[in-house]
């Protein structure tokens, strides 16, 4: 075999491997991370699942526990680093990670709440804005592990 064939060999291999890292994840995938995420925070915050389920609902209230847990869950998926939220990295791993139509809904709630938490130095309040901006651009979309 020549080495232009070897090449092209690899190269399909290599484009292969990279489509299969980078496949979307699947809605169980996704509702099994946010399981894992919440078995993380909620402990190590105390929030109670009632106000968990209340805010999932859009009904938010000024429960300490429940913004910190929200502080907690984007700190852990990486939206929230060092008082910044990553608007950026956030279109990026929708864009990366997420089915088309799931994608195009959190990225247009990125574009529209990108801003939320300007101005806001506290990370726990910060998320509970962004939080409640993303729950009033999309409430049917809207998910809260």
């Amino acid at each position: 075999m020549n080495q232009t064939v070897i090449n092209a060999i690899l190269m399909v291999i290599i484009a292969t491997a990279l489509k299969n890292a980078y496949a979307e994840l699947t809605m169980e995938e996704i509702i099994s991370t946010g399981k894992i995420l919440r078995s993380h925070c909620q402990p190590k915050v105390g929030v109670s699942d009632e106000s968990i389920e209340a805010a999932s609902e859009g009904r938010f209230g000024d429960d300490r526990e429940l913004k910190c847990y929200l502080a907690c869950m984007m700190g852990l998926s990486h939206s929230l680093k060092d008082g910044q939220y990553q608007a950026d990295l956030v279109i990026q791993m929708a864009d990366d990670l997420l089915p088309k139509d799931i994608s195009t809904k959190v990225k247009n709630v990125v574009h529209k709440c990108r801003d939320a938490g300007n101005g806001i130095d506290d990370e726990c309040e910060m998320a509970m804005a962004l939080t409640k901006c993303a729950y009033a651009v999309d409430p049917q979309s809207f998910y809260l592990p």
